[in-house]
């Protein structure tokens, strides 16, 4: 499978963990990977076990244990990330990180409450959806570092009081269109 461009596995209820995952290593010109319906994730393998080519990078487990931003990030010409079910409290990105990252959406990380953004990260970010992000009280001052973010959406993400979020105040003045819905038995638009 050298030659394979896209990789796509869904599961039910399986384990993996991330020596598993370095199949991807032998696979030098995927471009676009999709896991889904992981039951639990340990750990992702080293930058460097994954396709440098990799644009696309979908991963939904009902557990993703440890940090995977420091192995994500490393990753060049990554341009389209989903993450689902990072259940760690802080996550991190250091200047540098995600060169070439465009659209971002991480949903159901229930326990985070921190995200660590270096100026410097993300230089190409458009858009970040946030969904399910019940334990965070206010949106990452390192957001205001990204000069291309023009979007956010915070879906039942409830941010201690959005109003006097100072980061959001001042994303939306940079011309940053940030939406907030809460989903409950109908989807309400929050502003």
């Amino acid at each position: 499978m050298t030659q394979l461009k896209t990789f796509s596995l869904m599961t039910r209820s399986v384990r993996i963990s991330g020596e598993v995952m370095n199949i991807f290593a032998n696979m030098p010109h995927l471009v676009d990977v999709h896991l889904s319906q992981i039951s639990a994730l340990d750990r992702l393998p080293e930058s460097h076990k994954f396709p440098q080519s990799l644009r696309s990078f979908k991963l939904s487990a009902c557990a993703i244990k440890e940090d995977p931003m420091p192995v994500l990030e490393k990753l060049e010409c990554l341009v389209v990330l989903r993450l689902d079910g990072y259940k760690g409290q802080t996550m991190s990105c250091s200047a540098q990180g995600f060169p070439r990252l465009q659209n971002s959406k991480l949903l159901g990380f229930s326990n985070t409450a921190e995200w660590k953004i270096k100026a410097g990260a993300m230089p190409k970010l458009s858009h970040l959806r946030f969904f399910r992000f019940p334990k965070m009280k206010k949106l990452p001052k390192g957001l205001l570092h990204l000069p291309s973010l023009n979007h956010v959406e915070l879906i039942d993400t409830p941010l201690s009081s959005v109003g006097d979020d100072n980061t959001l105040k001042k994303l939306r003045q940079k011309g940053c269109e940030v939406t907030t819905y809460s989903l409950g038995p109908s989807l309400t638009l929050l502003s």
